[in-house]
C-alpha cells in the first residue's frame, strides 16, 4: 500500500505514522505541536509525478482491462486491428490527425514501448550520475522538490519539480552546475520526454501566482510569458532537441503517439483541456479541447483544464474550435 492514494469516492487519502523527535520516533506529547498540528511521517513509498513533462508509458490499461505493458502483443493488436477507434468519439479533424499518426497501426505500441524504455534509462542515468558525483550512498542522497499550485495528482502522487539537493555536493560550484536544470528540464532537453505544460501547475516556468488576474488577462499574460526565463529556456531546449533529432524526435524512430494521446485513446474519452498557443504572442484565443494538434510543436502548448476556462473567459480570452 502506498502512503497516498485515491479513495473509491474520489477523495485523495493517505496514511502516516508518528513523526520523529530528534533521532527517534516521538511520543504523543512530542508529536502534538498544538491543537491543530501534529508531526507525522509517511510510512511507505510515494510516487512523484514530474510537472511540465510527459514521457511514453511503460504500461497502461487496455480498454476494459488492467495495466498491460506496451510491449505486450495485445497492445499491438489493439492498434493494428483498428480497435483503437471503437467507442472513441472525436471531432473529424482530430480523428483524421490521429489516423495520420497511427496509419495501419503497425509498430505504434512497440514504438511507444521503445521510447518508454529510453525515457526510463535516461532518468536512471541522470540520477545515477548525480549520485556518483556526490560520493554519497543512496541513504544519504537527498532530492529537492519544488511544488506548483497542486501538490497531488488524482492518484495520490506528489506533483513537483525534482532535482538533486545542492547539499549532496561539497563543492558549491559543482552543486550549482549540477542543479542548474531540474530532472524535469533535463529529460526535456535530452528529448527523453515531451513538454506538457498544464496551468495552474506551471511554476517555476511561469512567474508569479497563476491566479493573479494580471497573469491571466491576455495583454499582461504575454508580458509574463516573455519575462519567464525558465519557460523560454525549456521551450528553446525542446526545439534544439527536435533540431538535433534526439529521443522522441529521432527522425528514424519518432514517437508516434504522444503519451496523453495514448491515455485518452485507452480511456475512450476525448481530451478535456483547452490550449493556448505560446507561439502566437498577443493572441486572446483558447483553442478547444480537441484542437491541440493545430499547434504542431508541443513546447508551444499551454493546456488549461476545463474547470478554469470560465476564469480565462471572464478576463478576456475567447474560446474557439469547440
Amino acid at each position: 500500500m502506498s502512503a497516498l492514494g485515491l479513495s473509491s469516492r474520489g477523495f485523495k487519502i493517505g496514511t502516516c505514522i508518528f513523526g520523529n523527535h530528534g533521532a527517534k520516533m516521538g511520543s504523543v506529547k512530542q508529536i502534538v505541536h498544538d491543537g491543530d498540528t501534529v508531526e507525522g511521517r509517511l510510512n511507505d513509498n510515494i510516487g512523484i509525478r514530474f510537472l511540465g513533462i510527459d514521457s511514453a508509458e511503460v504500461s497502461f490499461p487496455l480498454p476494459a482491462s488492467t495495466f498491460v505493458s506496451l510491449k505486450n502483443d495485445r497492445w499491438d493488436a489493439f492498434f493494428t486491428s483498428g480497435k483503437w477507434r471503437v467507442g472513441l468519439k472525436l471531432d473529424a479533424g482530430l480523428m483524421q490527425y490521429l489516423e495520420s499518426r497511427i496509419g495501419d497501426g503497425h509498430d505504434v505500441a512497440p514504438n511507444h514501448a521503445r521510447h518508454a524504455d529510453r525515457a526510463q534509462r535516461s532518468l536512471e542515468d541522470i540520477i545515477q550520475d548525480d549520485l556518483d558525483l556526490s560520493g554519497k550512498k543512496p541513504a544519504e542522497f537527498a532530492f529537492f522538490m519544488a511544488f506548483a499550485h497542486e501538490f497531488l495528482d488524482g492518484t495520490g502522487r506528489l506533483l513537483c519539480y525534482l532535482n538533486s539537493a545542492d547539499t549532496n555536493f561539497a563543492d558549491p560550484e559543482v552543486a550549482k552546475a549540477v542543479t542548474k536544470l531540474s530532472y524535469n528540464e533535463r529529460q526535456m532537453a535530452s528529448g527523453a520526454a515531451m513538454p506538457y505544460f498544464i496551468w495552474p501547475n506551471i511554476q517555476p516556468f511561469l512567474l508569479g501566482s497563476p491566479f493573479a488576474p494580471a497573469n491571466i488577462r491576455p495583454e499582461t499574460f504575454w508580458k509574463t510569458v516573455k519575462a519567464s526565463s525558465k519557460l523560454k529556456s525549456a521551450r528553446k531546449n525542446v526545439a534544439a532537441a527536435r533540431a538535433a533529432g534526439l529521443g522522441v524526435f529521432d527522425p528514424q524512430d519518432p514517437l508516434r503517439l504522444e503519451p496523453f494521446e495514448l491515455r485518452f485513446i485507452s480511456r475512450r474519452k476525448p481530451p478535456t483541456r483547452y490550449v493556448i498557443d505560446l507561439s502566437q504572442p498577443g493572441s486572446n484565443r483558447l483553442l478547444g479541447t480537441q484542437q491541440y494538434y493545430r499547434i504542431p510543436n508541443p513546447e508551444d502548448r499551454l493546456f488549461i483544464p476545463a474547470e478554469y476556462v470560465m476564469i480565462f473567459e471572464h478576463l478576456g480570452w475567447v474560446v474557439e474550435g469547440v
